[in-house]
């Protein structure tokens, strides 16, 4: 499983030339992370409070709760991307100063959406193996090509 959610977050980092530094977690717990581990506890605290704020602010407005948030800064960006679910995954991360918005956080959902596919096979690992055994000689893996 945390193998799975390591190489999800690892492809983020490497298809997003844009991405500086990063954390993927849920609350409490940190997946994966570039980050020094000392700073693991303060970027959790940061990313909660931003989640508490965007969260107020959506409601003060009548909005749909906070999925996703981006902060410009003189030295660049920090985006932040959830699951608007209870203990939903997190992503928060740094982005340099010409970075395209977009494109970065299409990378988060899309490292969220297969870290929690990841999570989800991991509970389901015999369902998994034969959908595995059963995949047609033809089609390549999921990430490699013939």
């Amino acid at each position: 499983m945390k193998t799975e959610v390591e190489a999800a977050f690892a492809e983020m980092l490497d298809i997003s030339k844009d991405i500086d530094k990063a954390v993927l977690f849920v609350p409490g717990e940190v997946y994966a992370s570039n980050f020094p581990a000392e700073a693991h506890a303060a970027l959790l605290g940061q990313a909660e409070e931003l989640v508490v704020l965007g969260d107020a602010r959506a409601a003060e407005m009548g909005s749909e709760p906070l999925s996703q948030m981006v902060l410009e800064t003189p030295e660049g960006f920090v985006f932040l991307a959830r699951e608007t679910v209870p203990d939903g995954m997190m992503i928060m991360v740094t982005g340099k100063k010409n970075s395209r918005v977009g494109l970065v956080l299409y990378d988060l959902k899309t490292c969220l959406r297969d870290a929690r596919e990841a999570l989800a096979g991991a509970g389901a690992g015999e369902v998994a193996e034969a959908g595995a055994e059963s995949e047609s000689p033809g089609k390549p893996e999921k990430g490699k090509e013939k």
